[in-house]
């Protein structure tokens, strides 16, 4: 499988597999999220099982030109009902994939999370990884963790790393590269997270996270541009060619990730990982393109 490099190249791969995944969508009364059902339905990526308040759900889909045989709905117009009804029809196989529409995280997060009905199986780290496509970079790049996990432990953070790690391998990347980000390259025992760095590297030193290469702490410049960060000459196996980005908390990856979207208009695609089934969890404010972007990369793990 070539290395899929672009959200574009994602789309094109998705739709010439022919190969359609169940999506079953929370409370998809919104127009954002509906937009970006329809765009995936037609893409030919998904079948799609709309979970929420059938009068709502249909008054929109009839401005549609045609409805799709691929999009369904189940008439569930509490909002409760329609999220336990939709996280129901994943945890019992009659859906690949669980997508959050107008439902507040909490609501949602506390179906995925229930012991019995849920979707987190027994010690699986609950996370969120994305895709970013950033002008000017020449490939997909993935981070975590931006939205779930404020402070990460240890064992956090090397479950973060394995979940992108997976990731990438599904995207085609045989030996992808992790930069473990700092403001500086240089360590500090004053930094809390440093010793987390430092335990890492010595821990993929020792081969605990297969063929991959990971280095750190860098800086973004170190990670992500070859030039600026050459002219630092600090050795790296991955300088300006990084694959995924571990950030130290998940302020500075929210940051990151805004800054890149406004001012460079990068793309994203996310969704949480550690779920027994890809769950698209992306926030109200999100575009419809973010919203589908998420979806094909939902669709590349399930």
């Amino acid at each position: 499988m070539h290395p899929i490099a672009s959200f574009q190249e994602l789309t094109s791969h998705l739709t010439e597999s022919q190969h359609r995944k169940r999506m079953a969508v929370a409370n998809a009364v919104d127009s954002h999220t509906l937009d970006a059902v329809i765009n995936a339905v037609n893409a030919g990526i998904v079948e799609a099982y709309l979970v929420g308040d059938v009068a709502e759900i249909e008054s929109y889909l009839l401005e549609q030109p045609d409805i799709s045989s691929y999009i369904h709905i189940i008439d569930k117009p509490d909002v409760g009902e329609a999220t336990f009804e939709a996280v129901r029809m994943v945890k019992d196989g009659e859906c690949d994939i669980l997508m959050k529409g107008l439902v507040n995280t909490d609501v949602i997060l506390r179906a995925i999370l229930d012991k019995q009905k849920g979707l987190l199986p027994p010690g699986n780290v609950l996370t969120y990884n994305a895709a970013l496509e950033i002008p000017g970079y020449h490939k997909l790049i993935f981070f975590s963790d931006p939205a779930v996990i404020p402070y990460p432990t240890l064992d956090q953070r090397k479950a973060m790393i394995k979940y992108a790690i997976n990731t990438c391998y599904k995207f085609g990347l045989s030996k992808p590269k992790v930069a473990l980000i700092h403001a500086t390259e240089v360590t500090s025992p004053k930094i809390t997270f440093m010793q987390d760095y430092l335990d890492i590297m010595q821990m993929w030193r020792a081969g605990e996270f297969g063929d991959v290469i990971i280095d750190g702490p860098l800086d973004i410049f170190l990670a992500l541009d070859a030039e600026r960060g050459g002219i630092k000459k600090v050795p790296s196996p991955l300088l300006g060619d990084a694959d995924v980005l571990i950030f130290p908390d998940f302020a500075a990856a929210n940051v990151f990730y805004k800054g890149v979207a406004l001012f460079a208009n990068a793309q994203m695609g996310g969704i949480l990982q550690g779920t027994s089934k890809p769950c698209v969890l992306t926030s109200r404010s999100e575009t419809a393109l973010s919203k589908f972007y998420s979806i094909a990369v939902a669709c590349i793990l399930a």
